[in-house]
């Protein structure tokens, strides 16, 4: 299986209407949002899965990224990948997909680095916004030594 872990693009601050749920990509995060899905398409991620959080800047995000994938699916956004939760309720979830799933999953700080870290069985200390972490999972999701980390994208890619 695989996994591509990202943070959303940039957001504009909150406003008084909306709070901190309705924030939306500033222009910046939008470009970081399409620069991202380029990537990932250029590396040829085709996701089976497409999983947000229900944020509004984590859904603009994905929706941008899965364009340039050309996913024809639907993005799910999952109560499970809010900024706070805890990575083992996603390691469940992907535990009941079959092992060719290639899942992307769009998220927050400090959730994303919290799962590569559980996942790699390494401190990831910061996910600018627009990285992505390309993971192999080998093994039951979150266990010691059942990940390995195949590139980063942070606006470039590392491996």
């Amino acid at each position: 299986m695989f996994l591509t872990l990202v943070r959303h693009g940039d957001a504009l601050a909150p406003n008084n209407n909306l709070g901190d749920d309705g924030r939306c990509l500033s222009a910046t995060g939008r470009n970081e949002a399409r620069a991202t899905g380029r990537a990932l398409a250029e590396r040829g991620v085709a996701p089976t899965h497409a999983w947000s959080s229900p944020l509004v800047r984590a859904i603009q995000t994905s929706e941008l990224i899965v364009g340039a994938l050309g996913f024809a699916g639907v993005v799910e956004a999952r109560d499970d990948v809010y900024p706070d939760s805890r990575p083992h309720a996603l390691f469940g979830a992907l535990a009941s997909l079959p092992a060719n799933a290639d899942v992307l999953v769009v998220g927050h700080m400090p959730y994303m680095p919290a799962a590569a870290s559980a996942l790699l069985g390494f401190s990831v200390g910061r996910f600018a916004t627009g990285a992505a972490f390309r993971i192999a999972v080998t093994g039951a999701p979150g266990s010691q030594g059942g990940a390995a980390l195949q590139w980063r994208w942070v606006g470039q890619f590392v491996d």
